[in-house]
């Protein structure tokens, strides 16, 4: 029954994860409201994608809380330093959701269906972390050294948003590199760099880690 929980509940996560990346970046009206629902229920499934214990998942359960506050009262109270602190925390507890979520993955014997879609959600949630990351970068650039040039640069004027960067963030994290966008400041282009070679490495890595556990398993042979 837990693994039916489990499953189901990364299934949410995944949902949650496409639905940002295919159908955000094509709203055009309420697309703040659509992202912040957006965040909640990714922190939410992502808080029950993983089989933690019962205390560990409490302390877990108040960070999230956290963040979900944080998330809409940025929502109706627009302040960059705000957004600063929300993005921050979004951060912060979606990459301890992953590295736990890669932790997982080799941690364990067999490739289930759970660890499949555990697999799928650490790799598209990398991309929107790299899209939050940029988007905290313009942010200390505005609020720290007053500059309001952007983190990115696009071929056109047009003034990059949450679903630009994160964009930028899975062409560059899937090395595609059309470069019809590109990093401006000296961080953005740290932080890219970051991104495209955790992309990598995040594949190689777990492409070999579960072709080892599949031929390691005896009914598998």
């Amino acid at each position: 029954m837990i693994q039916k929980q489990l499953t189901r509940n990364n299934i949410i996560l995944l949902s949650s994860l496409l639905f940002t990346i295919f159908f955000y970046p094509a709203l055009s009206k309420q697309r703040l409201l659509v992202r912040d629902i957006i965040f909640t229920a990714i922190i939410l499934s992502g808080a029950y994608s993983l089989d933690f214990a019962k205390k560990t998942r409490r302390i877990l359960i108040v960070p999230g809380i956290i963040t979900i506050f944080l998330t809409w009262l940025s929502y109706f109270f627009v302040n960059d330093a705000l957004g600063f602190v929300t993005f921050l925390s979004f951060f912060c507890f979606n990459m301890f959701i992953t590295v736990i979520m890669i932790r997982h993955i080799a941690r364990s014997k067999q490739v289930t269906l759970t660890i499949i879609f555990n697999s799928i959600n650490g790799y598209l949630l990398i991309g929107i972390l790299g899209a939050v990351l940029l988007a905290m970068t313009q942010l200390v650039q505005k609020l720290l050294f007053n500059v309001d040039t952007g983190a990115i640069n696009f071929a056109g004027d047009a003034v990059a948003g949450f679903h630009d960067y994160l964009y930028f963030s899975f062409v560059t994290l899937t090395t595609l590199g059309y470069g019809d966008i590109t990093p401006v400041s000296a961080f953005a282009k740290s932080l890219t760099i970051v991104i495209a070679i955790s992309g990598q490495l995040y594949l190689t890595i777990l492409i070999a880690m579960l072709v080892g556990k599949y031929l390691s398993n005896p009914e598998k042979r």
